[in-house]
């Protein structure tokens, strides 16, 4: 069964690792800039770090035998408003690649007055330049989930940033009525911190309405190497009945359409 993995950060990934994810089906990855740093980095940092996902997370991709695309952003966990500044003020450059096909990870985890600040600008520049947006939200168990989540959306509104251009990223239980009410995009993090594979499947299986709002992704897979959480997820719909023609939708044509990528 083919996939799309929308949201993979196969910076963090052994090629050998991407190579059987291949062999599994993925035809396609979303790169999204990560959320945060470990530590404190300036711009420069950041710039690198756009320009390694155009040029050799790119090309490494098709020598797997897959088409790699990219989201941007800068992290608002690691990087100081100056830096970020620099890196908004370069931002267009990068964007004009046609492997830029999103805005992102954007959004808030705790809620501070930076990651307002920086969400806001993000926004607006995904506005101007006519791109969907990949959106960070608390994970599952986050105790700020509840309360925080519902702010990214204010401020979606706020900024007048259309919402169903949105994927609110890392969905858990308690906040998916929530979600899909907003109108976006709802994505599916099968990863080791966040949604497990068969709670994800069941997802699909049990709300046939949401099915073309959810987007199934790994963000980086599991502990000890388990990258492989989005065939998983396919493995349990099979398992639990659902027909091949819809595993497809959700795990290939939804996220095909969604981020218009070139592919058949």
């Amino acid at each position: 069964m083919r996939f799309i993995d929308a949201h993979l950060h196969t910076d963090m990934v052994e090629d050998a690792q991407l190579q059987k994810l291949v062999m599994m089906g993925m035809e396609a990855a979303v790169i999204p800039s990560p959320h945060m740093f470990v530590g404190t980095h300036d711009a420069d940092t950041v710039l690198l770090l756009w320009e390694r996902f155009l040029t050799m997370e790119a090309t490494t991709a098709v020598t797997l035998g897959y088409e790699a695309f990219t989201s941007i952003s800068v992290p608002f966990f690691g990087v100081n408003r100056a830096d970020a500044e620099k890196c908004i003020e370069r931002m267009p450059e990068f964007l004009a690649s046609d492997r830029v096909v999103a805005m992102g990870e954007i959004g808030l985890d705790c809620g501070t007055e930076f990651e307002e600040w920086l969400f806001r600008e993000h926004l607006r520049m995904a506005k101007e330049h006519d791109l969907p947006v990949i959106l960070h939200t608390p994970i599952r168990l986050a105790p700020q989930g509840q309360r925080v989540t519902p702010r990214v959306f204010e401020i979606i509104k706020e900024e007048g940033y259309p919402v169903e251009r949105c994927v609110f990223d890392h969905a858990g239980e308690e906040t998916m009525e929530f979600r899909v009410s907003t109108g976006g995009m709802v994505g599916l993090s099968i990863c080791w911190d966040k949604m497990p594979p068969e709670v994800a499947a069941h997802m699909v299986i049990d709300h046939p309405e949401w099915r073309d709002r959810l987007i199934i992704n790994s963000e980086l897979g599991g502990m000890g190497n388990d990258y492989f959480m989005v065939p998983r997820v396919q493995l349990a719909m099979k398992l639990f009945g659902l027909d091949r023609q819809t595993i497809d939708k959700v795990c290939f044509q939804t996220p095909r359409d969604f981020f218009s990528l070139p592919l058949d």
